[in-house]
């Protein structure tokens, strides 16, 4: 996965991370997304710097090789954009079109 990604700019997205575990809300209406363990640092490196080789570090954190666990973090941060908590974005930090699903 080479895309990056950053907090939704839709209105109301706000994220709160204490540490070890991050707390996503579309706000007022949420519901409050709690995110822990390899979820908070799938998380953190999803939306953090640099973009290039984040799921390589996730890959790392948690003892895997990297080809064994892109599928479900490409499902899991799939699964973020599609609730409108995440989103794409190109290499200028602009937000990218999504990818077609056949």
């Amino acid at each position: 996965m080479t895309a990056a990604f950053r907090v939704s700019a839709d209105a109301g997205v706000t994220v709160a991370d204490d540490g070890g575990t991050v707390y996503v809300a579309s706000l007022p209406a949420g519901p409050i997304v709690v995110l822990e363990g390899a979820a908070a640092l799938i998380w953190s490196e999803a939306t953090g710097e640099p973009a290039a080789g984040w799921v390589a570090r996730v890959a790392g954190a948690v003892g895997q090789v990297e080809a064994d666990i892109t599928a479900d973090v490409e499902a899991f941060v799939d699964e973020l954009c599609a609730r409108g908590l995440l989103q794409r974005v190109d290499g200028q930090g602009r937000a990218a079109a999504e990818p077609r699903r056949g």
